[in-house]
């Protein structure tokens, strides 16, 4: 018998009061994170690269480059071009100012929560349960993370086109019995645009897949055109990844080592944990803190064992909702298993968000369940859960506030974490405030002594503080304890550089590329030592490979531009210096040999024009000056 609420003259009633306080709970929950400003990598993947998205024109540059971690300048196995573009309508829009940022990240959670409950209303002709699955998804913890963390927009983008495309499948005939081929486009495209935005989308044909295999009612098998559809555009997508990444997943590949086995064991454990237990939350997670132990192994291969169950058990044994959810959990944990290592964390909270769906389905069933059979049991525990989880998040919120909050957390949920008090004197050392960050940093190797990132970290502290000697001592240790890091050969061969120790530099360069071949800015320094010592054909060489890696790294840009000109290749250096110019067009040194670029070429007005704006940018140039000087050009003027 269906329920009364869900007939036709209550369903359109009922469906707008439920959308409407769903999205006023998320607005409720997530409010106090429109106060806060930018936090960690949002700094260097935003901040930093201001002056590029606020130029339009970038944006087509985007489409045909790799994501890069400008931490390091180390282009990544990722492609995620739409959530990137969003950035690019941001700067237009608000220049810098995070509460809009912010602001569109509360409704892409907003949105992705109605998505949700629209889906299982539609799905499983159940609005109580849509709608308490869906509460459920807007209030759990560990979805603060992707919310309150700009630069995990690329998750949410993921969930609201999944959830869209489920949506418009549902639309086209798999739910309603009725086709409709421009709700098979919608489902197709909007497919099409959560691959664009991050890469666990590619499991949702999967899970299509297996549900339609799997499932008795004739009503959930989906449609083989549509199936092949989507299939055809993961391929398309994977084509796309490999013309712009040279890899398919990443160049590492897959491993199925014995102490890979265990190290995914260990992940899958501590997915596990966050999912069921949302409460002990940090931001951090290290491959250190991945280590495994037989209880791990039993509660990952537990996991595993009761999701297959409720996944591939009948229709007599368990209902639609619990194997969709199940099903959803399995296929969600497959991405962030590390079978293809995550380069910037095993396990993150964000990674979380696509696979919680799977999960409140199903504890939403059982709520569901309870109702029915005793109504006051139901509300009552629907109610406590909502309380517990609501004030969690609400409270996580303020963690996310800025960098040092977020760090200080860190070191607060783990105070025997080597790499949280590293990471807080990272966000000293941001601050200039080298003694806090060397406190950090000697902490951090006190409780570890091998841990490499924090004496490349002291030994930078010492290097802004002008001790260039304690500085080599702890790049020396860092590459001593951990001679596979290739950040502290790095680091270790700038210091050589400083000291006109340039044969060991070099070799430090040489080392990091070895270790690390997507590592941009040893490209750079190496092509700078060639270029020192008048080999221009082995600088140009290194500046392009870095190019060829991140097309936006303007540094290497400028000096292949200039190795260009010393060689004689002006045609080739002027077409850099404009690549500079349009990709950051407040960089001053652009402009500076775009006009001297002119000023060869007898382009006298051209040559005027970029001197001019080097003087707007930087009144004191006194290269620019000079050069309007000598051309008889008037002060500022035209």
């Amino acid at each position: 018998m269906k329920n009364p609420a869900n007939s036709p003259a209550n369903g359109k009633s009922a469906s707008g009061l439920a959308v409407a306080v769903l999205f006023l709970v998320v607005l409720a929950v997530y409010g106090n994170s429109l106060r806060s400003g930018f936090v960690w990598d949002d700094d260097t993947l935003i901040v930093q690269k201001q002056a590029f998205f606020s130029q339009p024109r970038n944006a087509l540059v985007l489409l045909a480059s790799p994501d890069t971690d400008f931490r390091h300048n180390e282009a990544t196995p990722y492609y995620r071009p739409l959530n990137t573009l969003t950035y690019v309508l941001d700067s237009h829009l608000w220049g810098l100012d995070p509460f809009w940022y912010h602001l569109e990240n509360l409704l892409l959670h907003a949105s992705a929560v109605v998505l949700f409950y629209l889906l299982l209303a539609m799905a499983f002709e159940d609005k109580r349960l849509a709608f308490f699955s869906a509460l459920l998804f807007a209030l759990y913890p560990v979805n603060a993370e992707a919310v309150d963390f700009v630069s995990a927009r690329n998750t949410l983008l993921c969930a609201v086109f999944l959830f869209a495309s489920l949506f418009f499948l549902g639309k086209s005939g798999l739910f309603l019995k009725k086709g409709g081929l421009k709700w098979s486009l919608l489902a197709l495209l909007s497919y099409f645009l959560a691959l664009m935005s991050k890469e666990p989308a590619v499991v949702a044909p999967l899970f299509l897949l297996s549900f339609t295999l799997t499932t008795e009612e004739e009503k959930f098998r989906v449609n083989k055109s549509v199936l092949i559809g989507l299939f055809a555009i993961t391929g398309v997508y994977f084509l796309l990844r490999h013309i712009v990444l040279g890899a398919f997943t990443s160049k590492a590949g897959m491993e199925f080592s014995l102490s890979r086995l265990k190290f995914i064991a260990a992940v899958y454990f501590e997915n596990f944990r966050l999912m069921l237990f949302p409460f002990r939350l940090n931001a951090l997670y290290t491959d250190g803190e991945m280590s495994f132990g037989l209880m791990k192994a039993a509660g990952a291969v537990s996991g595993l064992s009761l999701l297959l169950y409720l996944s591939l058990a009948g229709k007599k044994f368990i209902p639609a909702p619990v194997r969709a959810g199940a099903q959803w959990v399995f296929w969600g944990l497959l991405p962030v298993s590390n079978i293809v290592k995550i380069p910037s964390a095993p396990v993150a909270e964000r990674y979380q968000y696509t696979i919680i769906p799977g999960f409140v389905l199903i504890l939403g069933y059982l709520i569901v369940k309870l109702h029915r059979r005793k109504a006051a049991a139901g509300i009552t525990v629907m109610a406590a859960l909502s309380l517990a989880l609501g004030a969690r998040t609400f409270e996580r919120n303020f963690v996310w506030r800025d960098t040092m909050s977020l760090c200080s957390s860190m070191v607060r949920s783990d105070p025997a974490s080597a790499a949280a008090h590293d990471y807080l004197g990272q966000a000293y050392i941001k601050n200039k405030q080298f003694e806090e960050a060397a406190v950090q940093c000697r902490t951090a190797i006190a409780l570890d002594p091998d841990y490499a990132g924090a004496h490349v970290n002291l030994g930078m502290v010492y290097g802004d503080e002008g001790r260039s000697d304690d500085a080599l001592k702890e790049f020396l240790t860092a590459v001593r304890v951990d001679p596979e890091l290739a950040e502290a050969h790095l680091n270790l061969g700038i210091a050589y550089v400083k000291r006109n120790m340039m044969e060991e530099a070099e070799k430090e360069f040489k080392t990091v590329i070895k270790l690390n071949p997507n590592y941009t800015k040893a490209y750079v320094n190496l092509g700078l030592i060639y270029a020192g010592r008048g080999d221009l054909n082995g600088a140009s060489r290194e500046f392009e490979a870095a190019l060829k890696l991140d097309p936006l790294y303007n540094y290497a840009r400028m000096n292949l531009g200039v190795a260009y000109a010393e060689m004689g290749r002006l045609d080739e250096a002027m077409v850099e210096f404009g690549r500079a110019e349009r990709q950051d067009p407040g960089l001053v040194e652009a402009h500076l040999f775009l006009g001297i670029g002119y000023e060869k070429e007898g382009r006298m007005q051209d040559a005027a024009r970029e001197f001019r704006e080097v003087l707007r940018l930087a009144p004191g140039n006194a290269p620019a000056r000079n050069h309007l000087d000598s051309m008889g050009a008037e002060n500022g003027g035209g």
